[in-house]
């Protein structure tokens, strides 16, 4: 038995931005026309400042250890790396919440459409899940270090390292403080999630729509005998309406563009430092604590490729649109279908991508990241 939302046979209406919808709904953020409740809005604000809270103690954890311990430092900032990038793009995703895509089916393509649903919705579900058992393994190396030293002077550790006042250290607060800080880091995958369940469930929905557009390619332009002029006029419009659904969409992905740029920037940056600190902790660290990192390190590194396999395939689509029209028997018809079908193969020739700074999300991407922080741990061994 599994949940409902991973079979084929759920709604494909509820597919999708599942993972974004419930996400950022447990946050108290929806999306949609109706205004927040008093609840959720109050709901929000409190996870938005527990989690700004809890980066501003790993901080201080991490800063006054640099000296006396780098080893617990650096357990303190790889976390707060991650947490400060979510908080990030939490507060840009409320900010943005308005800005809406504008979304276009097809019912012919309804094997299409519920193939690249159900990946979002499994993928996205992988990434959450991996993010709850992250939390889970610094809760459970806590409280086995809190087991291990019961004989000892009991020493009030959160699962995090985060350095809280210093009653929150102390009986009676520290339960409470504990959950608390237990609670950032749900807070982190919910929006974690959220926002990278958005980015791939929204190129994986643009690489459906190319993909019916290459299907109307190919149906539009049957091979036929010596076609007649009305057959030729129904073609021209039909590529007509072809070119103004290729436009639009390239506009959709513009705007889309400028609403996702900034978190996914940083995301990308953030994440190359994350797994890089990840591998050093799992080289410096021995024993269980080597198990959450590794868990950790898999977590972001399968969020980031969610994100350049989204990119990859929409800019795929993209270009095999303009494959259809040259292998279609254009040939065979009039002079201004032939015309239409060039200016097809021309545009398609620059495909649709995300715009990011710098780079585009795409599978060479991942590659050049995955290198990027094998070099920073390169250089870290070299120094420690």
């Amino acid at each position: 038995m599994y949940p409902r939302f991973l079979d084929r046979n759920y709604p494909l209406a509820k597919h999708l931005f599942f993972v974004t919808r419930y996400s950022f709904g447990l946050l108290g953020l929806g999306f949609g026309q109706r205004p927040l409740s008093w609840f959720q809005l109050t709901w929000l604000v409190f996870n938005f400042v527990n989690l700004a809270h809890c980066c501003q103690a790993e901080f201080v954890f991490g800063w006054s250890h640099l000296r006396t311990s780098p080893v617990d430092a650096m357990d303190a900032f790889c976390p707060l790396a991650c947490s400060a990038t979510t908080l990030f793009k939490l507060g840009w995703m409320w900010w943005r919440r308005q800005e809406e895509q504008e979304h276009r089916g097809d019912a012919r393509r309804d094997t299409a459409q519920r193939s690249y649903y159900v990946m979002v919705t499994r993928c996205g579900m992988l990434v959450f899940t991996l993010g709850s058992i992250t939390t889970g393994a610094f809760v459970l190396r806590s409280l086995w270090e809190m087991y291990v030293r019961r004989h000892q002077e009991f020493k009030f550790d959160m699962p995090f390292r985060m350095l809280f006042p210093e009653f929150a250290h102390r009986m009676p607060w520290f339960p409470v403080f504990y959950l608390y800080s237990t609670w950032s880091g749900q807070v982190t995958v919910y929006a974690f999630a959220g926002t990278d369940g958005f980015f791939f469930g929204f190129t994986l929905y643009m690489a459906y729509l190319l993909q019916a557009l290459r299907y109307d390619v190919q149906d539009a332009l049957k091979p036929l005998e010596e076609p007649s002029v009305r057959e030729c006029h129904i073609c021209c419009q039909r590529l007509s309406n072809i070119v103004d659904r290729h436009n639009e969409i390239e506009r959709i992905v513009q705007i889309f563009s400028g609403i996702m740029a900034a978190p996914t920037f940083v995301h990308f940056v953030s994440a190359s430092l994350v797994i890089a600190t990840s591998v050093i902790d799992i080289l410096l660290y021995s024993g269980y604590n080597i198990i959450r990192y590794v868990v950790y390190t898999f977590t972001v590194s399968s969020a980031i490729f969610l994100y350049c396999y989204g990119g990859t395939e929409m800019s795929t689509e993209s270009l095999s649109l303009g494959e259809a029209a040259y292998s279609s028997a254009w040939y065979k018809w009039d002079r201004e279908t032939r015309r239409r079908v060039f200016l097809i193969i021309l545009r398609a020739q620059r495909p649709i991508t995300v715009r990011v700074p710098f780079f585009a999300p795409s599978l060479p991407v991942f590659t050049s990241v995955i290198k990027f922080t094998g070099s920073i741990v390169a250089l870290a061994k070299t120094i420690l």
